[in-house]
């Protein structure tokens, strides 16, 4: 509209606009939104391929087809059976040619008696269609209802099938099935890689394998993201329908021609290098650079150690000044050294060490006349090659099936894995054999109590695809048990960053190995007159509570109830259930946990007690506490509110008075004032002298990470000599800590670019955390390389007061005149007519819009925007999973509650 009044006032007489162009303008603004509509990015088919609209890919999923049936149960045992590109081979209920059956308590419900498979802004799915009436189907559908979420994962999992939690009522149920048929294809060469590089001769290294189970995004604070994988291509899914074989692109919401709107910003590196003793991925791109077509496009990523982070992603630093190479930062444990051999730093930081297999004797294993020899970070001998972690003998002959390593992984589950590669040539073009031994906890398995001494079991899951796919099931494996991060689709406001995407809600920052949460109680009075005043609630985050002394819960409880003695002892302990079913999110902000199958109930000796965790986002909250607000017969409710689970927060700047203003919470941060500064100013080792840094200054961005505890803020600083344009690209991180300590690392590459990382208690009050106590926040993150190019420093100042106050007032709440928007008396007849026009071709717009539904929608949206950047739905709790596949739903009244 402003660039619509902006004609008027150059082009009209006396303030006036010709009808023509009036009748072009609207032609044109309508016309966009009638190409969209005709939406070329949702479509179905009753057939098992699709070719997708971007680049013309064909996917195929009729390999996912079953001779029997796929099986998944459910924490409560319910059995869901499906099909996929066929109908199962056996009856449901008495009834043939049925694609989808759930069992459930000796019975059986057809779910559907066929199914579609759907396309939607990349992602894919199946609907499993005409199943049986439903008791507790609503007026819309009243039928039974499985969907089949079709993830790409490049990489095969014991269990590539994952079910969302559901109500015990639920007619609809929800199925992830990850699997390399969803991606797009990967370029030769780069099928197989490791993703680590050696630091050392004796072979320590850095392996950055792990972070490539999910895509990440960043804001190019321009409109846009970055979508971001490493060591593999951007995992093809809704709004992230990146160009084959990039591992960074850009996706600019905005941009109308879908061939434009996903740019390669960089191909897929294969193998990270050590440059200044810290690792970092040098991408290039094949898409030549906007801003110089001779040259392309190219992105590095650096990667830096921080011990303490537990929600690790990368960030946008800056790019250069033509545009064509672009910087990011990736602060990760696995980026620091010393780490112990067949160990890893788990959620939570727990160390899971399976060190102690290395020394078993190796596994030999049979399949369809092969015999397989298979040992853990350790040569599994004779007969394989002196470095073959795995082989197979038929016939006389030895085959290897990867070389062994001790770089052990997570996978997206959170499941601890182990991946031997560069084994024998496949028969397939370039691909070659690899291993991947996947590790369960054999306690939560087998349900053996833990006594056994010896409960491992190995056994082969899979064999195709050029990989041998491994299960091994041992006591060593025992931390977190279940899923505490999970993709959600989030919805983005149009006058927020841009388009909506998928994104995590990850919990994992609150998980504490160290202590228990005692929950607050908050019930009705009548249940508050029910439980005795001195109960207390202890739980955790998606593991097992932290073993107390004289807490005498079940082992593995995730939730414990304990009357308090006269002396402070716990007594009369009942479970309320354990961490068996994985984070259930309902939206970006809010997600619930449940813990299942604790004692029996005291009102039914049938049931047993069961918890329940309601987690929503407030930025105030800081970490926040669990808060008992209801009783239901078995099932205990608390809420929890918490800052972990909200998106990162873009904040503004002041020049003028040098403070960081987050406005929607009204606080700011005054960096002029803390401690660690000298007027705003700071001082870092550079080329053996001392460079000083402004941080006052115009075009600073600064944004809020709650999951990290830190404020990002990035500017540029004149630095001639560094890099080839003397520019440098800076990001400061302000992390809540209880000590005042710093470290800086400058790269100085073709681009040149500075992190600096600060760590002070004066942050905290900003991110609504309190100071952390002496004990828990002794993180210092520094490197050590040459002094020419990367330089650490540390500094010690007042550490918080008593109170857990900063001794410095550098946070204060701040207030804002409210101005009202009048009209001026003295307005022109010309600016007068522009604006009536202007309304009529508005109002022209809408009422085209009016005769379809996807228009009114966005015309409601347009109405409907809140002072928030983005914008998120809320479902009925018993279809909570309801967002995976219906990301347009209605936002209402009824949800304001769950926005800030």
């Amino acid at each position: 509209m402003v660039v619509a009044m902006s004609n008027i006032r150059k082009t009209g007489i006396c303030g006036a606009i010709s009808t023509p162009m009036l009748v072009i303008l609207l032609a044109f603004a309508c016309s966009v939104s009638a190409g969209d509509d005709a939406n070329q990015l949702d479509f179905s088919t009753r057939d098992c391929t699709l070719t997708e609209p971007v680049y013309g890919y064909k996917f195929d999923f009729s390999g996912l087809h079953s001779d029997l049936a796929h099986v998944v149960r459910s924490f409560s045992n319910d059995s869901f059976e499906f099909n996929i590109c066929s109908n199962l081979t056996h009856s449901c209920n008495n009834e043939s040619n049925v694609a989808a059956c759930l069992k459930k308590q000796g019975k059986e419900y057809v779910l559907g008696r066929q199914h579609e498979l759907h396309y939607h802004n990349g992602k894919m799915y199946l609907d499993y269609l005409s199943g049986a009436k439903c008791e507790n189907g609503t007026n819309d559908n009243d039928n039974y209802q499985l969907h089949v979420l079709l993830s790409c994962d490049y990489t095969l999992d014991a269990n590539p099938l994952h079910i969302t939690a559901y109500a015990e009522d639920s007619c609809s149920f929800y199925i992830t099935y990850e699997t390399p048929l969803a991606c797009l294809s990967i370029p030769d060469g780069l099928q197989s890689n490791t993703c680590s590089v050696s630091y050392t001769n004796t072979g320590d290294t850095f392996d950055l394998m792990s972070l490539s189970d999910v895509n990440y995004r960043t804001s190019d604070r321009q409109g846009g993201f970055f979508i971001i994988n490493v060591c593999k291509p951007v995992l093809y899914g809704e709004n992230a329908m990146c160009p084959a074989g990039s591992s960074i692109c850009l996706y600019s919401p905005k941009v109308s021609d879908l061939k434009k709107r996903f740019i390669n910003f960089g191909n897929v590196q294969s193998k990270p290098v050590i440059k200044d003793g810290q690792p970092l991925l040098r991408h290039e791109s094949s898409t030549p650079c906007a801003g110089n077509s001779s040259v392309n496009y190219t992105s590095i990523v650096n990667f830096y150690c921080d011990r303490s982070v537990m929600n690790a992603h990368p960030e946008f630093m800056g790019s250069s000044q033509d545009g064509c190479t672009y910087q990011f930062s990736f602060s990760t444990p696995l980026a620091c050294k010393n780490i112990k051999p067949c160990t890893a730093v788990a959620a939570g930081n727990e160390l899971l060490d399976l060190s102690p297999l290395s020394s078993l004797a190796p596994h030999k294993l049979t399949k369809d006349g092969k015999i397989y020899n298979v040992a853990v970070c350790a040569s599994a001998g004779t007969p394989c090659m002196a470095n073959g972690g795995a082989c197979y003998e038929e016939n006389g002959a030895t085959y290897g099936l990867g070389n062994f390593n001790s770089h052990l992984r997570f996978n997206q589950s959170g499941s601890p894995y182990l991946l031997y590669e560069d084994g024998v040539n496949c028969g397939n073009g370039s691909l070659r054999w690899s291993t991947k031994i996947e590790f369960v906890c054999a306690n939560n398995a087998t349900k053996d109590n833990g006594t056994s001494a010896n409960i491992d079991a190995v056994q082969i899951i899979e064999d195709s695809n050029c990989q041998l796919l491994i299960q091994y099931k041992t006591q060593h494996a025992c931390q977190q048990q279940i899923r505490c991060k999970v993709k959600v689709y989030v919805e983005h406001s149009e006058d927020g960053t841009g388009g909506g995407g998928e994104e995590l809600v990850d919990l994992t920052p609150l998980i504490n190995a160290n202590e228990n949460y005692e929950a607050r109680v908050e019930l009705p009075a009548k249940q508050q007159q029910q439980l005795p005043k001195n109960t207390k609630f202890f739980l955790n985050v998606c593991r097992p509570l932290v073993p107390k002394y004289q807490l005498g819960c079940a082992g593995g409880s995730g939730a414990c109830m304990a009357k308090m003695s006269a002396a402070g002892a716990p007594e009369e302990e009942q479970s309320l259930g354990f961490p068996l079913v994985s984070m259930s999110p309902i939206n970006r902000t809010n997600a619930e946990l449940l813990y299942v199958k604790g004692d029996p109930c005291p009102n039914d000796k049938a049931m047993q007690l069961s918890t329940r965790i309601h987690f929503r986002c407030n930025m105030r909250a800081g970490r926040g506490q669990p808060v008992l607000t209801f009783i239901d017969d078995c099932n205990y409710h608390f809420d929890w509110d918490t800052s972990v689970i909200c998106p990162s927060h873009d904040c503004s700047f002041s020049a003028d008075t040098c403070e960081i203003v987050q406005d929607e919470l009204n606080m700011r941060y005054n960096v002029r004032n803390a401690s660690f500064t000298k007027g705003g100013k700071i001082e870092i080792d550079y080329n053996k002298s001392k460079l000083e840094l402004n941080i006052c200054g115009l075009d600073r961005k600064a944004n809020t990470d709650y999951s990290q505890d830190l404020v990002n803020l990035f500017f540029t600083h004149d630095l001639p000599g560094c890099g080839k344009e003397g520019k440098m690209n800076v990001q400061m991180r302000l992390i809540c800590s209880n000590q005042t300590e710093s470290s800086s690392s400058i790269t100085n590459d073709t681009q040149c670019s500075l992190l600096y990382v600060q760590r002070t208690p004066s942050i905290c009050s900003f991110l609504g955390l309190s100071v952390p106590p002496q004990d828990a926040g002794d993180h210092t993150t520094t490197t050590t390389t040459p002094p020419s190019t990367t330089t650490s420093t540390s500094t010690t100042s007042t550490p918080a007061t008593a109170t857990g106050k900063p001794a410095e007032a550098a946070t204060t709440a701040a207030t804002f005149p409210i101005v009202a928007a009048v009209s001026s008396p003295t307005a022109s007849v010309g600016s007068i007519l522009g604006i009536i026009l202007s309304v009529t071709f508005f109002v022209a717009c809408v009422g085209m819009f009016a005769f379809s539904p996807a228009r009114r929608q966005r015309v409601r949206r347009l109405f409907r925007r809140s002072g928030s950047a983005v914008r998120y739905s809320r479902v009925q709790s018993n279809e909570e999973a309801n967002l995976l596949l219906e990301p347009n739903g209605e936002f209402t009244e009824s949800d304001d509650d769950m926005l800030l």
